[in-house]
């Protein structure tokens, strides 16, 4: 699934504590919110975390989850599951027993569904990534169009019908200026930027 730069605290050192995102659903308002959880070696810590619902303002012991995806081997679709927050080790979640709504039931290897475009040539793809890598986060992933492991940046999908925002930035090699751009931009135009403020147009070299 490839080597991952992750923005949440991977970096830590060995016996630091550092936290991985879950999910809550609170019991007043149903609605989600992200959690910190913690682990340290390695390892999720024992916890019984109790929050301030950020939408309802209720205090509320919660059960954190993390909602991960897998593709069924029966029906061959691309399936959502939710694995609860527990004190084990980290690698633990790559694999899970699931129940898919076509009958299947057995245990396959689970992650997160992104978008992972390669930073040299553009090209992307949809894969199952690593369970804990977030939106935007840059990993070393073979590119098939590149023939060789490059820098890419993975996204979660875009719904149909929404906005993309400008989720990248680049420094235009002719006026210096740090300037947005859309991932979908660099996409379409296989690398090429067009800065806005001198009218540069080149491949930039481009960073969350």
């Amino acid at each position: 699934m490839g080597h991952k730069h992750s923005k949440t605290a991977d970096s830590c050192a060995q016996g630091d504590t550092a936290f991985k995102l879950f999910e809550y659903q609170c019991t007043t308002c149903r609605s989600k919110r992200p959690i910190q959880y913690f682990y340290k070696n390695g390892k999720f810590l024992p916890q019984t975390p109790r929050v301030v619902c950020g939408e309802c303002n209720t205090s509320v012991a919660v059960e954190p989850f993390k909602t991960v995806e897998y593709g069924c081997p029966s029906c061959k679709r691309w399936q959502k599951a939710r694995l609860p927050a527990r004190p084990i080790p980290l690698n633990m979640y790559n694999v899970s027993v699931v129940s898919c709504n076509c009958g299947f039931k057995g245990e396959v290897n689970v992650g997160r569904l992104m978008d992972v475009a390669c930073c040299q040539c553009w090209q992307h793809r949809r894969e199952l990534c690593d369970v804990w890598l977030e939106d935007r986060d840059e990993l070393r992933h073979y590119c098939g169009n590149c023939k060789d492991e490059r820098r890419c940046i993975a996204q979660v999908p875009k719904k149909k019908g929404t906005e993309p925002a400008e989720d990248l930035e680049y420094a235009c090699d002719a006026c210096k200026e740090v300037r947005p751009v859309h991932a979908e931009e660099l996409l379409r135009n296989e690398g090429l930027a067009c800065c806005t403020a001198c009218n540069w147009v080149g491949y930039p070299e481009v960073h969350p």
